[in-house]
């Protein structure tokens, strides 16, 4: 009983923590495109985070992007200039980031192979979790079973 529920717990921290990387961390530097989208919703109705976009409008932001930092622009100026030009909603709240993410997955808009990743990294990082718990707790066992006796 004991090793089923280190085992949940094991995967569910594991999955978390690795989904809240992929929503929350941005992989791209600040100077560059993506970098800067990944701060900014899509200008369009869907609710995709602007750096996981590829229609017309979004690409048009991204160009706006691109030009800017060419300009010598920083990402927080880049920022400060969408924000004046078309208000708050054009910054990203870490709500629409999560209904972003999950629109673009269930859309089938995210790649089979990253998913798969996804999962194969999220199944190696639990079963090493669980067996530094399951080994920790055998040792605590073991060393008071002996200082028993």
């Amino acid at each position: 009983m004991t090793r089923a529920i280190v085992a949940t717990v094991s995967f569910g921290v594991v999955v978390t923590i690795l989904a809240a990387r992929y929503i929350f961390l941005v992989s791209a530097p600040d100077n560059s495109v993506m970098g800067v989208s990944h701060s900014l919703a899509c200008p369009c109705e869907c609710p995709m985070v602007l750096e996981d976009c590829h229609m017309s409008c979004g690409l048009q932001w991204k160009n706006n992007i691109g030009d800017k930092l060419m300009a010598g622009m920083s990402k927080d100026e880049i920022m400060g200039y969408f924000f004046k030009r078309y208000g708050g909603e054009a910054m990203l709240t870490p709500a629409q980031r999560m209904a972003g993410k999950w629109y673009q997955v269930s859309r089938g808009g995210y790649p089979v192979k990253d998913m798969v990743l996804f999962a194969l990294v999220a199944l190696v990082w639990t079963a090493l979790a669980y067996t530094l718990i399951m080994t920790g707790i055998d040792w605590i066992q073991a060393w008071k079973k002996g200082a028993g006796q």
